[in-house]
């Protein structure tokens, strides 16, 4: 022990560093914990001590005699920080630097002068990117939150219609029941087109925002498909077939001829071919125009040879479509496979006026 020695007393901060912290004397260390530690002076005594703790640059301390002081408190600078990264999806992945290291949450060292670069991917949300570094923050422990901003988000989509589809993004998003919308889950990047089907009614379109305020579209009352519901939809039967048909055996071939004639007449105002001798009649072509199309239909009436049982004709109901815009020339139209329901009505008076009987 050093004859009039002053003991004298070495303090470590932060707090952080009195763990793991020591201190040297000539390579030797000097006794001490927690970050507290005591060295004997002597009279005119000088030394140099070296601080280090983990995690913190090493100092060198320079303690005298003659500076009359009992404590010296050195301070360390850290030459790494602990990040932890936090976002506000629970499942989102975290990279840090390419390599995968959380899920909602990352937590890592960062060394000194250095930066990391931070990338967050998460479905239904843009991915974020960004960055930390050692210096942007003196904490030892760098709390960095990193929210993320959703591109996509549920919108409720309803009709006046029951068993109305909804359609987003040209797939069926689901079909409406009474008091109960559609969710849609529409996107960020460009506006989302919706179409609106039912059956017997004209589709419906809208066009939604996804930075509209609104989460509710109610479209209304979906306007009559008068197409659609002006055709007999179980007419194919029908349509551009010729039927053979045999009149009943009391009534002759003059009554016949009139009977259909007089039915014919109700609908078609024109006759094309009207070769009473023969048998043979034929109307001109009715035209009928809705929004999307344009159908045409005429009838044709021929007596068939006679064969041993009996009269009979051969009907024939021709059923053609084309673009609404087109023009009445033959090369515009193409056969339809249904009639419009007053052709089959036309068809049932016909058969019923001269008690027809369809041959199989």
């Amino acid at each position: 022990m050093l004859i009039y020695a002053r003991p004298v007393q070495i303090t470590i901060k932060p707090a952080e560093a009195q763990a793991s912290s020591q201190v040297f004397e000539k390579g030797s260390p000097v006794s001490g914990t927690s970050g507290i530690f005591r060295v004997e002076l002597g009279i005119l005594q000088e030394k140099e001590l070296t601080i280090k703790a983990d995690g913190f640059d090493s100092e060198q301390l320079f303690i005298s005699y003659k500076h009359k002081q009992d404590v010296y408190e050195v301070t360390l600078k850290p030459n790494r920080k602990k990040v932890v990264i936090s976002t506000n999806v629970n499942d989102a992945t975290i990279y840090i630097d390419g390599e995968e290291l959380g899920k909602g949450s990352a937590t890592f060292n960062i060394l000194k002068n250095s930066r990391k670069n931070i990338k967050i991917v998460a479905d239904g949300y843009d991915t974020y990117f960004g960055s930390v570094s050692f210096n942007e923050n003196p904490n030892l422990v760098i709390n960095k939150e990193c929210p993320l901003v959703p591109n996509v988000k549920d919108v409720y989509i309803s009709v006046e219609q029951v068993g109305a589809t909804i359609y987003a993004y040209g797939k069926p998003a689901g079909v409406t029941t009474k008091g109960t919308p559609v969710k849609v889950t529409i996107q960020k990047e460009t506006p989302t087109k919706i179409r609106v089907e039912c059956e017997g009614y004209m589709d419906v379109f809208s066009t939604i925002n996804f930075y509209d305020n609104e989460l509710n579209y109610d479209l209304g009352k979906m306007p009559e498909d008068e197409f659609y519901n002006a055709t007999a939809h179980n007419s194919s039967a029908l349509a551009n077939q010729r039927v053979s048909i045999k009149v009943n055996e009391n009534m002759n071939r003059e009554d016949a001829l009139n009977a259909m004639i007089y039915y014919i007449s109700r609908i078609f105002r024109n006759l094309e071919i009207n070769n009473y001798n023969a048998g043979w009649i034929r109307t001109k072509w009715n035209y009928k125009k809705y929004p999307n199309i344009q159908i045409r239909t005429r009838v044709e009436i021929q007596q068939v040879p006679f064969d041993g049982d009996g009269l009979k004709f051969d009907v024939l109901i021709e059923s053609q479509q084309a673009d609404p815009n087109a023009g009445t020339d033959d090369q515009n139209f193409k056969e339809w496979n249904l009639l419009l329901k007053e052709y089959v009505k036309l068809s049932e008076d016909i058969r019923t006026a001269v008690q027809l009987k369809i041959e199989k």
